[in-house]
């Protein structure tokens, strides 16, 4: 490959990644009601895909992964705002024996990615601050100081593994898109065709 890794996986996975941020910029999360909604639909999509990262000994990938992790900064938005979910199990990453490593990349690029976003979100509902929402943000602001993404993105770019083969870190990208995609609140997807691509996607991986 002469492209960079990163640039190939944007360029594959554009669409979903615009309308999945379109999904969300039509939503006001300041309501507290929308908010909500919004928490629990991250849940359903990072909790698995977090728990799929650990079943394949991400550590290995990422050695600062429990400083990456999410799930506990999400949990306690959650409990703040008295939100249960119910998260999917957490998905294969590779079929049969083969090495999960591709795919761990590409899922790895949509949930550090995301962190991007999150500050978006974060700023929007400060410029209107309810105190019951500033109270559930540390999901938003995980991470803060920290050079997550750039660090990251060096690991992406050197690994054997996913310079071997970008279609298996743009299958495993595709996949976590997909069930952000499925898990957004009604009010921010309200159009059938973008959960069918998100099912499809799933069941295709």
């Amino acid at each position: 490959m002469t492209r960079s890794l990163r640039d190939v996986i944007h360029d594959a996975t554009h669409r979903s990644h615009a309308r999945f941020d379109a999904a969300l910029t039509s939503v006001d999360l300041r309501r507290p009601d929308y908010y909500a909604s919004f928490l629990r639909g991250q849940a359903e999509a990072l909790f698995p895909l977090e728990a799929a990262l650990e079943d394949h000994d991400i550590h290995e990938l990422l050695p600062d992964w429990e400083q990456r992790r999410r799930a506990p900064a999400l949990a306690h938005d959650l409990a703040a705002l008295d939100i249960g979910v119910d998260p999917p199990p957490a998905p294969r990453l590779a079929r049969g024996d083969g090495d999960p490593t591709p795919e761990m990349l590409g899922v790895c690029y949509v949930l550090e990615g995301s962190r991007l976003s999150e500050r978006v979100i974060l700023s929007r509902i400060a410029d209107e601050p309810d105190p019951a929402i500033m109270a559930a943000t540390a999901y938003l602001r995980h991470g803060f100081g920290r050079r997550f993404w750039p660090s990251f993105l060096a690991t992406l770019e050197n690994h054997p593994a996913g310079r071997a083969d970008p279609a298996r870190v743009i299958a495993g990208a595709e996949l976590a898109f997909a069930m952000f995609e499925r898990a957004l609140p009604p009010t921010a997807s309200n159009t059938p065709a973008w959960r069918r691509a998100a099912a499809a996607h799933i069941r295709a991986a």
